[in-house]
């Protein structure tokens, strides 16, 4: 969308008022608003078809969405780990980036317990 101010709009509005006359203004603007509300309804019906059109693509996803949740996936892990008789890494069962970060922040403060030894 154009960034019209309202400095803009007047200007167009004097200039208007200047070549059409007061006569003719107010049908022009109620041909403006025809045309607005026109190109409003096909905007709109543009959206509705689209938003029909992707509803069976988007439908399953959300449901799988819902039904994975995120403890779902990480027990899930760990039953598979375990089976195989791995060692689970909290990094890996948690997915989370936080428990990396407080390794990282927790690695320094041991090799500095370590160095006093």
């Amino acid at each position: 969308m154009p960034d019209i101010g309202l400095l803009e709009l007047l200007l167009v509005g004097v200039i208007a008022f200047l070549v059409l006359g007061p006569e003719r203004m107010p049908e022009l603007f109620a041909q403006v608003g025809r045309v607005v509300r026109k190109g409003r309804g096909w905007i709109s019906d543009v959206k509705r078809q689209i938003d029909a059109e992707t509803a069976p693509l988007t439908t399953p996803v959300t449901e799988i969405k819902d039904a994975l949740s995120e403890s779902d996936i990480s027990s899930f892990n760990e039953a598979l780990m375990k089976k195989s008789g791995q060692v689970i890494d909290p990094a890996i069962a948690q997915g989370s980036a936080a428990v990396v970060q407080q390794e990282a922040i927790e690695a320094p403060e041991v090799k500095a317990d370590e160095a006093h030894k």
